[in-house]
């Protein structure tokens, strides 16, 4: 809806950007009459106009206005024009002396400070040139630049001659000497751009190359054995010392670890270590080989010792000398690579064993001559190409040929039949096989054979030995459990093995399993802590022995707990083929007029008689153990117990047989006197006898039992045949 307007139009139509003409008239014409449209245009056009006519005169006015204000202004300031022209005149003087001024000031600064540097120069070189004049002093050097000597002044020259200090001065000297140079060195580097300090490097050169000269000579006097008066040469450590200071000083390092290799330790390696000593007493040994490290080791500990544990040589590499790494240790293993290269073969693991383990300990000697943790570190990273040189998958695997083939070499072998003769407890292992694997395994782990950086691979080795072991034995086991449960006869024909061909072997087989088990949790788990413990803390090496020996040890488990089921079977077989004898009592009692028994039968002993002698002999690994006993005396007892209650049940059925007949008889008139009866005179039936005998025989079941340390009572067939014996 459009705003009320006089127009039939809105005016701001006409403000749109796209105005359309024909748009606009086509949009009125359709609302209002084409001459009201007219109409109002010529309105709206002279409203437009007259608006205009307003603003011209608005502004024409204020035009008027403000052009009589302005009136007299251009006169004022052409008054003071030539008043601010003289002002800035003189502002402008002023600007000029103040700049001239300030080019004075600053030529003066740049004059004092070149005539600054000119004195920071000068004293430089004076205190550089004084510095020089010292040392030349202190190393009787000739400055090149002093006038040329004559004859007069001979008398003078000879007050100069040099006359040598003791040697602990000189070194002292020598040691003052490198640290002015140093600051000599510094200064000059300072001065790289002044020529009266640059003029001066002649002679800082010559100062050098004297300073090395006689820290060289000086150095070789005291690590060279003085061989003109054939005495024992003695390092003096304190001289050393400050002469090995010197050069860390001058960051020379390097030229005394070269000598004291070059001079000191070569000579001696060349005429030590040789391929007769090597040899020793057999061509090829290598025997000769600890001789020669000890040799080394007493003559670095006699010689240098003094002086290795200086403290120049235990600090950081960029301020010691490393005698011990570049001069001792790097000549002695350039040596072995060159002259003695056989003791690297791995063809004879003995031989290795001995090479590798005299090397090593020579270098674990030498670390304890290490004070400081730098330089055990150097020592030990300049020993890693060394040990690289050592074929140690090679030794591994001989070792591993070794003992695998004199493994399995045993499978197969039985003890002397002397060993199932005898009566006394087996304490030993029995198989020749178990004996091996007890014997290989802690082989693993025993000096002659294990090196310390194959631990994880001979720790792998010896749980194959258990693992080959236990594949062994486990088939005809299992075969013999499965026939024994199944109470098959001649099951060990069916086996057909060559080690379980009786049940003395299954015995023999199952004190052999638990001693190997003792064995490794005694012996081995303890052995391969120890030796894990160089890498990992003590408790946390316990925690991974014990974790890489429980699979060998469940699997031990398992296969004797399959010769002690065996075992179990076949005892308990052997105590039932005597239960028969409990019919013998029937014939004891019935019809006999026997008074009431007292004691139990003579074949209850016989009865565990097989039980005793099994643990007599083949119970040592049960000692701790009632629940084998246990399950022979439960299974024999419920068979007992079965056949004793169809005994008493037989007599019964007789008893009351027999009361019929009298009764009958008794219908027919025949005298009670004339016939057979069941009961004696006392009035005791022989029912009652047999079931006072097995009730005797039981309690003397159950007290053999109780000396085998098993308590009956927890039978419940042994139970229920007691109450029925005591209740009747």
């Amino acid at each position: 809806m459009h705003t009320m307007t006089p127009y039939c139009f809105p005016p701001t139509a006409f403000e749109a950007e796209a105005f359309r003409p024909l748009e606009f008239l086509e949009e009125c014409q359709s609302r209002h009459p084409i001459a009201q449209v007219h109409r109002d245009l010529e309105a709206f056009k002279r409203s437009l106009e007259n608006q205009l006519v307003a603003i011209i005169d608005k502004d024409y006015a204020e035009f008027l206005q403000l052009s009589t204000k302005l009136k007299g202004v251009n006169s004022a300031v052409s008054s003071l024009r030539e008043p601010l022209v003289v002002i800035m005149d003189r502002v402008l003087a002023v600007q000029a002396a103040a700049a001239d001024l300030v080019d004075k000031a600053d030529t003066q600064i740049r004059d004092l400070q070149r005539l600054e540097q000119t004195k920071a120069d000068l004293g430089l070189t004076i205190t550089l040139c004084e510095k020089l004049d010292l040392v030349e002093s202190l190393l009787h050097v000739a400055s090149g630049d002093g006038p040329a000597s004559s004859s007069e002044d001979d008398s003078d020259m000879e007050d100069d001659v040099y006359i040598p200090m003791p040697s602990h001065d000189q070194a002292q000297v020598l040691e003052r000497v490198a640290k002015l140079t140093v600051e000599l060195q510094y200064q000059i580097a300072l001065g790289a751009d002044v020529p009266s300090v640059q003029a001066e490097e002649p002679r800082m050169s010559a100062i050098e190359r004297v300073l090395r000269e006689k820290l060289e000579a000086e150095l070789a006097t005291e690590i060279v054995p003085d061989s003109f008066y054939a005495r024992d040469h003695v390092i003096n450590v304190i001289n050393v010392n400050r002469l090995l200071r010197a050069y860390v000083a001058l960051q020379e390092t390097a030229v005394p670890e070269e000598m004291v290799g070059r001079l000191l330790v070569q000579p001696f390696l060349d005429s030590t270590m040789t391929r007769s000593r090597l040899d020793g007493r057999s061509r090829g040994s290598c025997e000769g080989l600890g001789s020669i490290y000890s040799a080394i080791l007493e003559f670095v500990t006699k010689t240098l010792g003094g002086v290795l544990a200086l403290p120049v040589c235990q600090g950081s590499a960029k301020n010691s000398v490393d005698l011990l790494t570049q001069s001792i240790w790097k000549p002695v293993s350039a040596t072995l690579c060159e002259k003695l290269p056989e003791i690297f073969i791995a063809y004879n693991p003995d031989r290795m064993y001995h090479n590798y383990s005299a090397s090593t300990g020579f270098l674990t000697s030498l670390e304890a001559l290490c004070t400081s943790g730098e330089a055990r570190t150097r020592l030990r990273l300049s020993a890693a190409p060394f040990y690289d040189k050592w074929n140690l998958d090679v030794y591994y695997q001989l070792r591993h040929s070794e003992l695998t083939q004199a493994l399995s070499t045993s499978f197969g072998q039985r003890p002397p039949d002397a060993t199932f003769l005898q009566e006394t407890r087996i304490e030993e292992f029995v198989f020749p096989s178990a004996k091996q694997v007890a014997l290989l395994a802690r082989k693993c782990f025993r000096d002659g054979v294990l090196l310390a950086a194959q631990t994880p691979k001979f720790a792998r080795l010896s749980l194959e030995l258990v693992a080959a072991f236990v594949q062994y034995w486990q088939p005809p086991l299992t075969t013999a459990q499965r026939l024994a449960a199944e109470k098959e006869s001649g099951m060990f024909g069916t086996v057909n093995h060559s080690c379980v061909a009786s049940a003395d072997d299954v015995f023999a087989c199952g004190n052999d399993l638990h001693r190997l088990q003792s064995l490794i949790a005694s012996d081995l788990v303890p052995e391969l802590r120890r030796r894990l413990t160089h890498a990992v803390p003590s408790e946390e090496a316990g925690v991974l022995a014990t974790s890489l020996l429980a699979q060998s040890l469940k699997d031990l488990a398992d296969l004797e707990a399959i010769c002690w089921d065996i075992a179990a079977n076949l005892v308990t077989d052997d105590c039932m083929k005597l239960l028969p004898a409990v019919r013998t009592i029937k014939g004891q009692y019935q019809m006999t007029n026997k008074p009431m028994p007292s004691t139990p039968s003579l074949y209850v002993a016989t009865i565990v008689k097989p039980l005793e002698s099994f643990l007599a002999k083949w119970g040592a690994p049960l000692r701790d153990n009632s629940g084998f006993a246990q399950r022979v005396l439960f299974a024999t007892c419920s068979t007992y117990a079965s056949l004793a209650l169809e005994l008493l049940k037989s007599a019964a059925e007789l008893e009351e047989s027999l009361k019929s007949r009298k009764l009958q008889r008794a219908s027919v008139g025949i005298s009670a006197a004339s016939k057979t009866t069941a009961t004696t005179l006392d009035g005791v039936s022989d029912t009652d006898k047999m079931r006072r005998q097995v009730e005797l025989d039981m309690l003397e079941f159950g007290r053999l039992a109780r000396a085998l340390h098993v308590e009956m009572d927890k039978c419940d067939e042994y139970a229920a045949i007691l109450r029925h014996v005591e209740s009747a």
